[in-house]
């Protein structure tokens, strides 16, 4: 990237009158692979597409595209600006009041029902095979380097691609959505796909996502509310049924994550690895 790119950029934005030229551009904490400034009543995001991976894709053109299709949902923020250029591909969007969520939650089990439901027909985004023998392989890939000793898979319990495909966000963790008043807005949709809605609660329900970007002690009580808040039950059900290959890609995931530097994934691991042997084993 490039060393000072709010010096490239404030320019092109004063330009296209997107920002006043005296405003100040306050970096913000909390993403892991892309740099994000609050500008006044905006924010702006540069993507850095070295941060990318199968399981969390960093994808601009996906980000634009859904936030396109969502507008006036309450579930996404307002899209203002896309474009691409020589430091990376940017993104503006109208800044959501409100701190970001702690725990999963009720408002939380709503946004990504309603999420859920809407039709993906017409929308342009990568698609996601949910498949048993899709998310083994996934997780044998992840693990390459790596012995049975550290994650022991379970076998292949056959279970197709769901037939009931839906928009989802691919990365519902707390500290990825906003507390606006009534609603719960996701932000940070870069990883976002055509797939099985039960990979989002999945994720939602992480302990190792949990830790990285939660607070406190994700508790049997808090993932039972969740759940008994998301409104469809086939997908809950869907949930269950593929949860110890949902968590164990997770956990593969934060092994793979170590391995290239990440060491705040090792107590990530762990988190996921006691949850697989406490309800799985």
């Amino acid at each position: 990237m490039n060393n000072n790119p709010v010096k490239y950029l404030r320019p092109i934005f004063v330009n296209k009158n997107i920002i006043g030229e005296s405003e100040v551009w306050e970096p913000l904490s909390g993403g892991r692979s892309n740099k994000i400034w609050r500008i006044g009543n905006k924010v702006c995001k540069l993507y850095d597409q070295n941060r990318s991976s199968e399981l969390f894709p960093n994808d601009p053109v996906n980000e634009q595209n859904i936030l396109n299709a969502l507008k006036g949902t309450s579930l996404a923020p307002e899209l203002i600006y896309f474009n691409k250029f020589e430091i990376g591909p940017v993104l503006v969007y109208k800044f959501v009041d409100g701190p970001v969520f702690k725990k999963p939650t009720k408002k939380i089990a709503q946004s990504l029902s309603k999420l859920h439901s809407i039709s993906s027909e017409n929308i342009i985004l990568k698609t996601r095979n949910s498949s048993s023998k899709n998310l083994l392989q996934q997780c044998k890939k992840l693990l390459i380097g790596y012995g049975s000793d550290e994650l022991n898979l379970p076998n292949d319990p056959n279970i197709n691609d769901s037939e009931v495909k839906s928009i989802i966000h691919g990365d519902p963790v707390s500290g990825n959505i906003i507390n606006s008043g009534n609603h719960a807005v996701l932000i940070d949709w870069q990883c976002c796909a055509i797939g099985d809605p039960s990979e989002d609660i999945a994720c939602a329900l992480s302990p190792a996502m949990h830790h990285l970007y939660g607070e406190g002690t994700l508790d049997l009580s808090t993932r039972r509310n969740f759940i008994k808040f998301y409104s469809n039950k086939e997908i809950v059900q869907r949930y269950h049924l593929l949860g110890h290959l949902y968590h164990a890609r997770i956990a593969a995931y934060c092994l793979w994550r170590v391995r290239h530097g990440d060491q705040d994934y090792e107590a990530a691991f762990c988190k996921e690895k006691n949850f697989l042997d406490t309800i799985y084993s």
